[in-house]
């Protein structure tokens, strides 16, 4: 059993989204033992296992585990009261569930765990422009919250909104810049808006972070193709704009090397297919 609670307790201070392993330690080794000797380590145990739980769509072992907390803590607890919400969240009884959420916000309005709860409940409900505009709202006393921004840039680009989605991106990226995934998603926007020089920009920015993006070097073929394409090399042209167009080939030529060789190193039986989808996106 201690070799179960040490990887439990590894998941949580590292914050590992380690959701399939847990229900499995949960199942064969800790849901059959008696954790009271753990003492106060037990309700952190029995939470981390209800939320893989719900993660896993496992309601049983969520049930079982949100029954002993509520026993423990006769419902008078706020984190359990929340816990209770989700429960009834993810049975789709959700007018439940707002009615929980409702009544914790009446006793502190400014509650960000239990905001964001009743906005992901608007999501679930496919009620997009009422989530985003929740998210607004949030974000006004949260500014520095990624992952709310996160969210909202997500919710704008299932509008289609994507002016609104970069903003949102930019955001991200002066809260965190040394995050390799937020200047991947600020490129495949600028992209998606046609703006490839900028998108390539970024690209680059986010291979420099991390040079084992994938996406990000599939996404320095595509915006360097469309920069050349737009920029032929012509006998009329200037010199300075072949010379240009010929950075566009180089780049195109560099990325290509690239994936090859991460495929190559870490799946070498899908290199066939992988130099035929990239043939296809190149000139």
């Amino acid at each position: 059993m201690q070799s179960a609670i040490e990887k439990l307790r590894k998941y949580r201070d590292e914050n590992y989204r380690a959701h399939d392993e847990i229900i499995e330690l949960w199942t064969n080794v800790l849901s059959n033992r008696n954790l009271s000797s753990l003492g106060d380590e037990k309700w952190l145990i029995l939470e981390q296992i209800f939320k893989s739980a719900l993660h896993c769509s496992k309601q049983s072992i969520a049930r079982q585990c949100l029954d002993q907390l509520e026993k423990q803590f006769k419902r008078t607890s706020r984190r359990v009261s929340t816990l209770n919400a989700m429960y009834y969240e993810s049975i789709e009884e959700y007018g439940h569930a707002e009615e929980i959420y409702a009544s914790l916000l009446e006793d502190n309005e400014t509650d960000a765990i239990v905001r964001k709860r009743q906005i992901s409940l608007l999501k679930e409900q496919n009620q997009i422009r009422e989530a985003i505009s929740e998210l607004n709202s949030y974000l006004e006393l949260y500014q520095a919250d990624q992952e709310a921004w996160s969210e909202l840039c997500d919710l704008y680009l299932t509008e289609h909104d994507y002016t609104k989605a970069t903003f949102c991106a930019e955001e991200l990226l002066l809260i965190n810049p040394h995050n390799h995934l937020n200047h991947e998603r600020y490129a495949s926007i600028r992209y998606s808006q046609g703006d490839y020089d900028k998108a390539r920009t970024y690209y680059f920015s986010t291979l420099k972070i991390n040079p084992s993006n994938i996406r990000a070097l599939y996404g320095v073929i595509l915006t360097s193709t469309n920069l050349s394409i737009k920029n032929p090399s012509t006998a009329s042209k200037t010199q300075a704009s072949n010379d240009t167009n010929q950075s566009f080939i180089e780049q195109i030529q560099w990325a290509r090397e690239q994936i090859i060789q991460k495929y190559r190193e870490a799946i070498p039986d899908l290199l066939p297919v992988i130099e035929t989808a990239i043939q296809s996106l190149t000139l």
